[in-house]
């Protein structure tokens, strides 16, 4: 078998009628990819959750009853047509108890096209697992489960707007892949696409980052440089990290947003500038905005519409899909295209929790492949065991260290509690922190030291 590609259509079976039936469906169905494969190599494609449908043609009942139980049970979801003279009437019958959605008594290409090609045209977004068509630039947006479904429903309606989006989730969830397809999705996406990481550049050279500078605006400057929002113009411009931005730096963004408008350090001028802004963060802004941490006007104006990412461990059935093309790519990378996981490797991939989301699942599975010793990733080539693997204990290290003595971890826990009823209680009141700290049965002095401490 060839490299590890999802498959619309495969033939397997040892019938005479295989290979002809596979060359006139593969003419017969336009833009699907159809292959002829041997039964080990069907299975392994099943496995991987690689193939959309899947055309049995065995010789004799005996052969239909090895392989149609595997192809079953290496993917439940597969849906699997028996085709072929060798069928009697008992055949059939326990090909429809083992799971066949259609017995055909004859490999006669058409006829086996009519019947397939309905599920290979609703199997194919489901198998390949996209949930975006494909586009120039749109990254590869991957899942079934109900939490990104409705994920993408909300990125396809705001998308051609210009209005501004605030996305919401813990690290590595994929916020800029979000970022990304709003933009495709836009009427600007022929425009650029810039990222500024809010978190990694220093407070100091932030603002020039973002709104560059004249020549002589400061010591150094040499020439004139221009920044984000300026290279962004008629595009898109994504602020990750958004929470960690210094608030006399918020202002200038709350400029920008208000009125289109920015000015490079040192210069006189007020440039305007043509962008949509995307916002992401992994901190609870509310929260941030109570703490008098983040501007609670930028809040608003950036919160228009806020997307928020489900985490890992809330889409568990997404989990195998996201393993399977990591995995793949991983093997193409290494030259190794017959890496696979074991049954247990994958049951132990699912079972846990995965508190880093998606990066650290991708950075699991590439340790796991570049040292596995064979083709076959085992469980005991996981190190997951040595991980937070339960969800309480991951919320709560998200939280604080929980490093210490019972009391010490307790009392961390306590006040960070209490920081959050706080901000929450602000919340709630409209702002009213005289009516926050009433309901919370403290002193307004109380509320205001819960809410400035760090």
């Amino acid at each position: 078998m060839g490299k590890t590609v999802h498959r619309d259509l495969v033939v397997t079976g040892a019938s005479g009628d295989a290979d002809e039936l596979a060359a006139r469906l593969d003419g017969r169905l336009e833009r699907a990819r159809v292959e002829r494969l041997a039964a080990d190599d069907a299975l392994k494609l099943a496995t991987a959750g690689r193939v959309g449908v899947v055309v049995a043609c065995p010789a004799d009942a005996d052969e239909l009853a090895g392989v149609l139980p595997a192809l079953r049970e290496a993917d439940p979801t597969l849906p699997v047509v028996v085709a072929g003279g060798a069928l009697d009437a008992a055949t059939v019958r326990r090909a429809f108890r083992a799971g066949a959605v259609d017995c055909l008594p004859t490999a006669d290409p058409d006829l086996v096209g009519e019947v397939v090609a309905p599920l290979v045209a609703r199997r194919a977004p489901i198998a390949e697992g996209r949930l975006l068509p494909e586009r120039s630039g749109m990254p590869a947006l991957l899942g079934r489960s109900k939490p990104m479904r409705e994920v993408v429903r909300l990125v396809e309606k705001v998308a051609p707007s210009d209005t501004t989006v605030l996305i919401l989730g813990e690290s590595g969830t994929g916020k800029e892949l979000i970022a990304r397809a709003l933009h495709v999705l836009s009427p600007r996406a022929r425009g650029p696409f810039v990222a500024i990481n809010c978190a990694a550049i220093p407070e100091t050279l932030l603002e020039n980052e973002l709104f560059g500078h004249e020549k002589g605006a400061y010591t150094g400057a040499n020439a004139k440089a221009i920044g984000k929002v300026e290279a962004a113009d008629k595009g898109t411009l994504f602020l990750d990290e958004i929470g960690e931005m210094p608030l006399p730096l918020q202002a200038k963004i709350l400029r920008l947003l208000q009125d289109k408008t920015y000015d490079r350090i040192g210069g006189t001028k007020t440039r305007r500038a043509d962008i949509r802004i995307i916002a992401a963060t992994n901190r609870d802004l509310k929260e941030q905005v109570a703490a008098r941490r983040f501007r609670e006007d930028l809040y608003y104006r950036l919160s228009v519409v806020p997307i928020t990412l489900p985490a890992l461990r809330e889409r568990p059935e997404d989990i195998p899909l996201l393993a399977q093309v990591v995995l793949e790519r991983q093997a193409e990378a290494l030259g190794r295209p017959g890496l696979r996981f074991s049954p247990e490797a994958l049951e132990r991939i699912v079972a846990y929790r995965w508190p880093g989301n998606v990066r650290e699942l991708e950075n699991e599975i590439e340790r796991a492949a570049v040292l596995a010793h064979g083709d076959v990733i085992e469980a005991g080539d996981l190190e997951l065991s040595a991980r937070v693997a339960d969800p309480d204990l991951a919320a709560l290290a998200r939280l604080v260290p929980l490093e210490g003595s019972l009391e010490d971890v307790l009392a961390r826990l306590s006040s960070r509690a209490a920081r959050i009823l706080a901000a929450a209680a602000v919340d709630t009141a409209g702002g009213d922190r005289a009516r926050a700290a009433a309901n919370l049965g403290i002193s307004v002095e109380r509320l205001e030291s819960l809410l400035a401490s760090v």
